[in-house]
């Protein structure tokens, strides 16, 4: 009996700690994974415009902010209604792409790093980093802006 009921509390302990707001550490320091969209905004200082993208009605972004001192020209962020903040992707000009790679390099190590070419078009590289909390993905694309993105990791890397 002594057993059942600490295996009981391991596993509502465990189901608790699922439901506990993880912080997003990569992205910008003091916003959380699962946060509503009135505290992202509030965090944020800004005013986020929902973006109407098909079946996608969680998606909201804001247009030429500054974010540590260097200009973004879009950050999209997807907020569910059930589950909070799920994703946040900032676009931004080449001419920052250097040193936001050499910044999340110091931060978080070397990526992985790759070139991809999409159906014959425009070849398109990208990094990733995965920091045990986040993903990162930055990619660059010559029809596109410098992309970077942000979700959290769903792997644990201790299984690995």
């Amino acid at each position: 009996m002594n057993k059942v009921l600490r295996s009981v509390a391991l596993v509502a302990l465990l189901f608790f700690i699922e439901l506990i707001p993880l912080p997003a550490n990569a992205c910008i320091e003091g916003l959380s994974w699962g946060m509503d969209l009135a505290n992202v905004e509030k965090h944020l200082g800004v005013s986020l415009q929902a973006v109407e993208e098909g079946a996608s009605r969680d998606i909201f972004e804001v247009r030429d902010l500054q974010m540590s001192g260097l200009p973004v020209n879009r950050l999209r962020v997807r907020v569910e209604n059930e589950f909070g903040l799920k994703q946040l992707a900032y676009e931004m000009d080449y001419e920052n792409m250097t040193e936001v790679l050499a910044g999340l390099r110091h931060r978080f190590g070397p990526p992985v790093g790759t070139s991809v070419d999409i159906d014959g078009r425009a070849p398109q590289q990208q990094w990733i980093w995965h920091t045990g909390e986040d993903v990162i993905t930055a990619i660059k694309n010559d029809e596109r802006l410098f992309l970077l993105s942000y979700r959290p990791s769903r792997l644990d890397p201790s299984f690995l």
